[in-house]
């Protein structure tokens, strides 16, 4: 299997060392910062490049790891699939809904096998609690995401590059949400602007009130101010049904008044390059639980929060 990625800062490191455990050679690299893409490739052993195009003509790939902050997407990915690669997209797919929605066309044509990085619902206890509210009506989701903005990624702090936090970061909650309760169809949000623009030139303290199409209604609150224990935290409430997942793997809770203690092991970063290569071997998209098209649909929910922010008002989240 050849397999390349266009972009290898951040996370995609955390993809390239899941691949190293897959014992999986990478074949090519290609980032904008030339510096950056010769010492990945030279501490990978493989070609690098600076225009993934040129590495799209020159290498026969067969998946193709697209790593790069929302503002840069444009074209990679229809670039990729359009040579015949299957594609694995770090969230959030895009900065926009007209490029997310131009991409899915694209990768719908194409039929390749296609994965969005939201690690969570690849976790041992994302397995445990689908299981255990199989059947059950959820009536309440609610999350958090309490973060202190890291320097190591400046960008993040930038909304022109990142969308801000509920995009960039907090979209793994929303996506977690969505996961256990379906599709948000409105949304309502309250931000809190912070003394200072050391940390973010966005919001840095947001609420966002949520309304399922089932009835059922949530809430996420992000922070990028303050680190906090538990930070990255989901909970969802039914009839004699509550459940607190920690994506430190511990999920507990009751149901019935049986108590539930489970501790997993496996997060769901590792689990997730596993599972998209499998896919791509099978050639089975069904064994994909985070496809770009169902990505498209948290991607709508963050940006629907956005205009809630700018608007003060309710509103829906956009679907085309």
């Amino acid at each position: 299997m050849q397999i390349a990625f266009i972009g290898v800062g951040g996370i995609a490191q955390n993809y390239l060392r899941s691949l190293e455990k897959l014992n999986r050679p990478i074949a090519a690299i290609c980032d904008i910062n030339a510096q950056t893409a010769a010492r990945v490739a030279a501490e990978r052993n493989c070609t690098s490049y600076t225009d993934h195009q040129e590495m799209l003509e020159r290498e026969e790939l067969d998946v193709v790891f697209i790593a790069i902050p929302p503002a840069a997407h444009d074209s990679q990915t229809i670039d990729a699939v359009e040579a015949g690669a299957h594609v694995f997209v770090a969230k959030p797919v895009a900065l926009d809904l007209e490029t997310a929605y131009r991409t899915r066309q694209a990768i719908a044509r194409s039929g390749l096998i296609n994965q969005v990085g939201y690690m969570a619902r690849y976790s041992d206890i994302t397995e445990q609690t689908k299981e255990l509210v199989q059947g059950r009506d959820l009536g309440l989701g609610i999350g958090r995401f309490l973060s202190r903005m890291s320097p190591s990624h400046p960008w993040w702090g930038k909304a022109a590059i990142s969308a801000g936090q509920i995009v960039e970061q907090s979209t793994h909650v929303f996506d977690w949400l969505r996961y256990f309760l379906g599709e948000v169809v409105a949304v309502q949000a309250f931000g809190h602007a912070g003394p200072d623009d050391k940390i973010a030139d966005f919001e840095d303290s947001t609420v966002v009130n949520l309304n399922f199409a089932n009835g059922a209604v949530g809430n996420v609150v992000s922070t990028c101010s303050a680190p906090a224990q538990d930070s990255f935290v989901t909970e969802l409430c039914g009839r004699d049904l509550y459940l607190r997942l920690m994506m430190s793997t511990h999920l507990s809770g009751y149901i019935d008044q049986t108590e539930i203690d489970f501790h997993g092991q496996e997060r769901g970063y590792f689990r997730q390059i596993q599972r998209f290569l499998a896919a791509v071997e099978a050639q089975d998209q069904s064994l994909v639980r985070s496809s770009y098209a169902d990505a498209t649909r948290s991607l709508a929910v963050t940006l629907a929060a956005n205009r809630s922010l700018e608007t003060g008002k309710i509103e829906p989240v956009q679907e085309g």
